[in-house]
């Protein structure tokens, strides 16, 4: 619950169980707009990610894939926000939990032995998408990339 300075000045009015169902119901069913708003932005950040994939090439910085991935929702899709921080966490940096914030910008250089975590997605009209995708910044996996990667996926 909500919690501020002098909140014990409004218990008399405050009702934490009413509108919680109603909000779990909204969240459960969706009209058939809403399902094409959710199938839309998750399309269009899977676009993106498909752009940024292709443009991902050593030299470059986190941040540049960022900015890719974040041009491409908005001129193509007209996603002007994001659903969250994007983390673009290259090499070492895809160790480092919710790595993007402030304290932890997308801001390493991509080096070509390094592999790619990439968690982005737009939002549209109130309505989110997450995707996550990792691939070797070189293009090509190593034979240790490879064997990490297909045994996260089993």
């Amino acid at each position: 619950p909500a919690s501020f300075d002098r909140i014990s000045q409004f218990a008399d009015v405050r009702d934490e169980d009413s509108l919680f169902p109603v909000l779990v119901e909204c969240r459960v069913h969706k009209s058939p707009a809403e399902i094409d708003l959710l199938r839309y932005t998750n399309w269009i950040s899977s676009m993106a990610h498909v752009e940024v994939m292709r443009s991902t090439k050593p030299g470059m910085m986190e941040y540049q894939l960022e900015s890719l991935f974040q041009h491409h929702t908005y001129t193509h899709g007209g996603c002007r926000h994001m659903s969250y921080t994007c983390i673009c966490a290259c090499g070492p940096s895809a160790n480092i939990l919710h790595y993007g914030h402030a304290g932890r910008p997308n801001s390493r250089l991509l080096a070509s032995s390094d592999m790619a975590l990439l968690d982005m997605g737009s939002e549209y009209h109130c309505y989110a998408s997450d995707i996550t995708c990792s691939y070797p910044v070189s293009g090509t996996f190593t034979e240790d990339q490879r064997a990490v990667y297909e045994s996260v996926l089993a």
